[in-house]
């Protein structure tokens, strides 16, 4: 997220008028393998460097896929996906949420990701109703710490694992909970 931020600054170079922008090739095969989970590599182009599809899929997350289908060195197709929450639902799931969803977290929403709950790639909106803070480490660590997240009617909820509730009930984490403020004038005295 910082160097997503620090990339699109003004003061910032940019190449041909925009920001720098992490290319990463993928082989079909081995994304359909690494999306599984069953292994797949990604190629950084101009480093030559390889990362696990998993590790490239995470940086894809909070960022804009660009598909681009070669075939025999003659480009046949270009598709783009913005996944990214605009500033405005941003600014809007921090105020509802506070802090990242998992319990026990108090990293402040403003320096959290934003996590579609119903993954993009699954056919999730980019949408207030499908977005959640969550810190670098819960972002990067659910699909394996036994945490899951839902909405209900707008509101986020978690369960946790076993080892946390017993029941793995679901929760409405309490700072995302509507509350009324009641504004009460004083009363002058004297």
């Amino acid at each position: 997220m910082v160097f997503a931020i620090a990339a699109r600054h003004s003061d910032m170079p940019t190449l041909g008028g925009s920001a720098p922008v992490l290319v990463v090739n993928v082989d079909a095969k081995d994304l359909v393998g690494g999306m599984g989970g069953n292994g797949g590599w990604a190629t950084v182009a101009g480093s030559g460097a390889h990362v696990p599809v998993s590790v490239a899929a995470h940086v894809a997350c909070a960022g804009t896929i660009q598909r681009v289908l070669v075939d025999e060195g003659r480009i046949i197709g270009i598709t783009t996906t913005d996944r990214v929450f605009t500033v405005h639902q941003r600014r809007a799931i921090i105020a509802r949420d506070k802090e990242c969803l998992i319990p026990g977290c108090h990293v402040p929403a403003s320096w959290c990701e934003i996590h579609h709950v119903v993954e993009h790639a699954r056919g999730g909106p980019t949408h207030t109703d499908n977005g959640v803070p969550l810190c670098w480490w819960h972002h990067r660590s659910l699909g394996t710490s036994g945490w899951e997240i839902r909405m209900q009617a707008g509101l986020p909820q978690v369960r946790g694992p076993g080892w946390w509730d017993p029941d793995e009930r679901w929760r409405t984490p309490r700072l995302s909970v509507a509350r009324l403020t009641l504004t009460v004038p004083l009363a002058r005295t004297g």
